[in-house]
């Protein structure tokens, strides 16, 4: 695998991939750095598309630490949009965020975004669901089968919506229900029909690689997902996988395990590409 040398630090460095649409701001709540932080350094690490995707701001919920107030909502556009002409000719910057799908609540909320051109496109990240208008997270659940079940139906609805260009973590739920059995077999390969029945990438996601390590009983220590186990059920379907950074500071931009992901995806045989169609069309 190739690495760059770190001329500040004198030490060997991942050489990053070239492209992120995964990428997160300090107005999530639990990222760092300015807009124009994270383009500096994309051009730094030779970015050649860079997309901005924070959690999606929603009208009428508050969600602290995990995604701005929706009064934020404006100045994200603006700041954007803003950086993507100044830096035009250096870095194909994209506006876009990364939203949970809630069925008919948002629906016409995240139609209208693309609709009339706010974003770029959207992720389909799921992390949370409603649950008397409160934003609860899956891993909660007492009930890990039923968080896990409940889970894959919101994903599969969230593909078969039209409005989302690929599926952020798929195997997230593996960070709570940690067995590899036929529940979670199945819920792989529900997911992964429905994703390559809408044509949507899955994504081999980062963020764990930099700080999500846990030691699987019987196994040596290793990220929660992406799960191995997972990803070679998407290889032998055949699935389009994608990678994404889903950095929440301008560092990861560069500072990540860009060869370990490359092995990852080597290793795992899997249908990788490094480009979204776009712009992207809403059904």
């Amino acid at each position: 695998m190739s690495k760059e040398k770190d001329e500040t630090k004198g030490q060997m460095v991942d050489r990053p991939l070239g492209y992120t649409y995964h990428s997160h701001t300090f107005r999530c709540g639990h990222a760092v750095g300015t807009d124009e932080e994270y383009v500096k350094k994309a051009i730094e690490g030779h970015y050649e598309i860079l997309g901005f995707s924070d959690h999606v701001m929603l009208p009428n919920q508050s969600q602290p630490g995990m995604r701005g107030d929706f009064i934020l909502e404006d100045g994200y556009f603006r700041s954007v949009r803003d950086l993507q002409r100044k830096y035009a000719k250096q870095i194909k910057i994209y506006l876009a965020f990364e939203c949970e799908w809630y069925g008919d609540t948002y629906r016409q909320y995240y139609h209208d975004l693309l609709a009339n051109g706010s974003v770029d496109y959207l992720l389909l990240g799921q992390h949370d669901y409603l649950d008397n208008n409160v934003l609860t997270f899956y891993g909660r659940m007492s009930d890990k089968r039923a968080a896990t079940l409940k889970y894959t139906e919101d994903i599969i609805s969230g593909i078969e919506s039209g409005l989302f260009i690929y599926v952020a973590h798929p195997d997230l739920y593996m960070a709570w229900y940690d067995s590899w059995d036929a529940l979670a077999q199945d819920c792989a390969s529900r997911i992964i029909e429905a994703a390559m029945k809408a044509g949507m990438p899955l994504e081999v996601n980062m963020g764990p690689s930099r700080w999500g390590r846990k030691n699987r009983i019987g196994q040596a220590i290793d990220v929660a997902y992406p799960y191995p186990e997972f990803w070679d059920m998407v290889s032998e379907a055949g699935a389009s996988v994608i990678v994404g950074v889903d950095d929440h500071d301008p560092n990861e931009l560069i500072h990540s395990p860009f060869d370990w992901v490359r092995e990852f995806i080597s290793d795992h045989n899997l249908n990788y590409h490094d480009r979204l169609e776009l712009p992207f069309k809403v059904k």
